[in-house]
């Protein structure tokens, strides 16, 4: 028996582009796409040893339709399913089976079963075999029920050597899975449960050391990123890791890496020194919003632990660079929003924010509201990944709330204020500046790539100079400046999805009209009473932040 395996794109047409794939960037270093599909690759290592098992990833190489195999394997998040429903319906117009796991099909069974034979639900690393054996007796069942969430030393080392693995820049590490916190928006907890659950320390070591060698030139731009939802999961848990993986950091064994967490990493500076010490880059924080009310709304009560502003000297304090996860277009937004984020950004020197428009997924508490009040304006879920509105906001029209979106990324990617930003960052932080010999190897890929010469002819105005100035700065990090020359790249493609206002709206940005005090309704779990917070304030200005912040300090 032989399978094949398919990551598939999340969008067809070659001219669409994801801010999270990076195409500028691995343009330029040499890549072909940032991340492989980890889920994939695990199902693929959890696949019965007598079976013959090919891989493709779509941005990589072509698809076979005409493959021998007895059965393809797809997986899909939300936005990419339709791309992947169009690759099963043409396996299937050629007579093969096809099965799909991943996050859609676990929560929209009965639309994937309009394209595919079969659906595994939720975690497959031990349903997956099960599946295969029922499948090689000609027994599979259409949907092959949730085998709920199975321990972490059960999940096999990814099949890494399936895939050309110099194709993708980053290395990817999973050490939990799950996650407590019950944001609004997030189905984390529905498909991985609401607990913790916990890798081995040996077996993550292990991991690590089976990654395939890039060799030696594409060592020096490929990092790790742990892809936990919440790398600060137990915090003995966490330092018992980090300090297996700094002895291995000081051999070069393993390498510096990212991970996302929440704002309370600050609180413990142990912790903090750790993760330096480890080789943390950059640590990914969902701050989603500055303001109060915005983040009881999403029930996001961890980020009061701290003012914003002192959680991120301490970890800038390390030498650790922060990227910002924001989200607009709550019900608790005006118009102030894109500019009250944007100063918040570069007053706290923030290198890397990333913005996100609200998007109520599947599987959240946020979908099942906006559904109820008629405010979800389709299910295209190629337009659910948070960069298309497909919701009727509250405090502003769907045309202002693209263009927020637009502006934001402009402001902080493609205009001098965003230049301004990283050379206070290289004058004012603590960072590691790039070697000479790290400038003459990105000077040679600028060149080889043809990289200056993409986009619009006023981004590759803006790159030329912004590049120039970037290298006169002694203390430049020109590594960190070509992640956000990405960006600047990314802002210049969503230039077609600005409204014919977009000068208007930018205007009203910069001066947005006075709104009148409003109170919005919390939810409570004390009691039936919403409790109503004041619109406008900072998190730093909460009650919630001084009082939890003077506790942590006693």
């Amino acid at each position: 028996m032989k399978i094949l395996f398919v990551s598939t794109q999340k969008n067809a047409d070659p001219s669409e582009r994801e801010l999270y794939e990076l195409d500028f960037l691995i343009d330029i270093l040499g890549y072909q796409r940032s991340l492989v599909d980890l889920g994939i690759l695990t199902a693929a290592a959890a696949t019965p040893a007598h079976i013959e098992v090919q891989m493709v990833d779509e941005y990589v190489e072509e698809i076979p339709y005409d493959t021998d195999a007895d059965l393809v394997a797809l997986s899909a998040k939300t936005s990419c399913a339709p791309q992947a429903y169009a690759v099963a319906d043409r396996f299937r117009a050629k007579g093969k089976k096809v099965v799909l796991g991943g996050i859609h099909g676990s929560l929209r069974t009965e639309e994937a079963l309009e394209h595919v034979d079969y659906v595994v639900k939720g975690e497959a690393d031990v349903t997956w075999p099960a599946f295969l054996a029922l499948f090689e007796k000609g027994q599979a069942p259409q949907v092959m029920a949730d085998g709920g969430y199975p321990p972490m030393d059960a999940i096999p080392i990814p099949r890494w050597n399936e895939l050309p693995h110099s194709s993708f820049m980053f290395h990817q590490l999973q050490t939990t899975r799950g996650c407590p916190f019950m944001c609004r928006f997030c189905s984390v907890p529905t498909i991985s449960g609401n607990t913790f659950r916990f890798k081995p320390i040996e077996k993550i070591v292990e991991e690590i050391t089976a990654f395939p060698s890039p060799g030696p030139i594409k060592k020096m731009s490929k990092p790790m990123y742990i892809v936990d939802d919440n790398f600060l999961s137990k915090v003995q848990y966490t330092k018992d890791l980090l300090k297996a993986l700094i002895p291995m950091n000081q051999a070069g064994k393993v390498p510096g890496f990212s991970a996302e967490t929440t704002l309370n990493v600050a609180l413990d500076e142990e912790l903090l020194d750790l993760l330096r010490d480890a080789g943390c880059q950059t640590l990914i924080i969902g701050f989603e919003s500055i303001s109060e009310a915005t983040l009881l709304s999403m029930d996001k009560k961890v980020n009061f632990c701290m003012p914003f502003s002192e959680g991120l000297k301490r970890i800038h304090d390390r030498g650790i660079e922060v990227m910002g996860n924001f989200i607009v277009g709550f019900d608790t937004d005006t118009l102030s929003v894109f500019e009250d984020t944007l100063r918040f950004v570069e007053e706290n020197n923030i290198v890397y924010p990333f913005f996100s428009i609200l998007t109520p997924m599947p599987g959240t508490k946020l979908h099942e509201e906006f559904k109820d009040a008629g405010r979800l304006d389709h299910t295209d879920w190629s337009r659910y990944d948070t960069r298309h509105v497909v919701m009727e906001p509250k405090h502003m029209t769907r045309d202002q709330l693209m263009d927020g979106y637009c502006y934001l990324y402009e402001q902080a990617y493609g205009s001098e204020r965003a230049v301004r930003r990283l050379e206070r960052y290289w004058t004012k932080v603590k960072h590691r500046a790039s070697s000479s010999t790290e400038r003459l190897y990105l000077d040679f890929r600028l060149l080889v790539s043809g990289a200056m010469n993409k986009g619009s002819p006023a981004f590759q105005g803006f790159a030329r100079s912004a590049w120039t100035r970037a290298k006169q700065h002694g203390s430049a990090d020109l590594g960190q400046f070509l992640y956000c020359l990405d960006s600047a790249h990314f802002a210049d493609f969503l230039v077609k999805y600005r409204s014919a206002d977009y000068a208007a709206h930018a205007a009203l940005f910069l001066n947005p009209p006075e709104v009148e005090p409003e109170e919005a309704p919390q939810p409570s779990s004390s009691g039936p009473q919403p409790e109503l917070i004041q619109l406008g304030k900072k998190q730093w200005e909460s009650d919630r932040t001084k009082k939890r912040s003077a506790g942590a300090r006693v």
